[in-house]
């Protein structure tokens, strides 16, 4: 059933609960982004009308399977849904926007299949419970902070070989970083430790040579 932007927020100011004012109106940002006034319904999923782009979730929905031939999930598509606890990604998606899972402190686990090239900045920031996500490829393209506030996210599980890769696009080579990135099928955990190892190694290294540069040369002084 096609629908309007306008016949889609109507819809949401129907609703009598409280939440449904701050749908609102992160719908229509979200409907502002794209570039059509045509939609089409999968359930609770808004979608543009050739069904190729996830617009947003319009409930609190606990578990959420993204429709087959949605290639990309859009900017705040889930954004701030506390109630959901898991959702399926399927292998047609190729992009994940930013700020698509913002805040969704539920969720615990995500795997991310291979065909996705592009993941945006705080695609998946501030979700308070996220533990475990699993990359089934390499994206050419990882925003930085997509991972910003996890605070419990510990393993980000990445194809064998890739873990360097994963580490240098999200910027975790760093002392402080509370992610360990492990390998499937490979040496995995050993791997990256050596990893870290190494640009700890690296690091002391370019923090002594800019010491030796910083201190001043002393010259001796004879005495007669």
């Amino acid at each position: 059933m096609k629908e309007s932007k306008k016949a889609i927020l109507e819809i949401l100011k129907k609703n009598p609960k409280k939440e449904s004012k701050f749908d609102n109106l992160v719908l229509n940002l979200a409907l502002q982004k794209v570039g059509s006034d045509s939609f089409d319904f999968d359930g609770d999923l808004v979608l543009t009308a050739d069904r190729s782009r996830l617009v947003y979730c319009l409930t609190g929905l606990e578990c959420v399977s993204v429709p087959e031939g949605v290639t990309v999930i859009g900017e705040m598509a889930f954004k701030q849904k506390k109630n959901l606890r898991e959702v399926i990604i399927p292998d047609t998606v190729r992009e994940i926007e930013k700020d698509a899972f913002f805040d969704c402190d539920n969720l615990d686990n995500v795997v991310i299949p291979a065909s996705v090239n592009t993941v945006k900045a705080y695609a998946f920031a501030e979700c308070d419970n996220l533990k475990t996500i699993t990359f089934k490829g390499s994206p050419k393209h990882l925003a930085r902070n997509i991972f910003s506030d996890c605070d419990r996210l510990h393993n980000i599980m990445v194809p064998a070989g890739c873990a360097k890769a994963f580490m240098k696009a999200l910027h975790f080579i760093n002392e402080d970083t509370d992610f360990l990135i492990v390998e499937e099928g490979g040496e995995g955990e050993a791997s990256v430790k050596k990893i870290a190892k190494e640009s700890k190694k690296e690091r002391k290294d370019k923090k002594e040579k800019k010491k030796e540069r910083k201190e001043p040369v002393m010259e001796e002084t004879s005495t007669k």
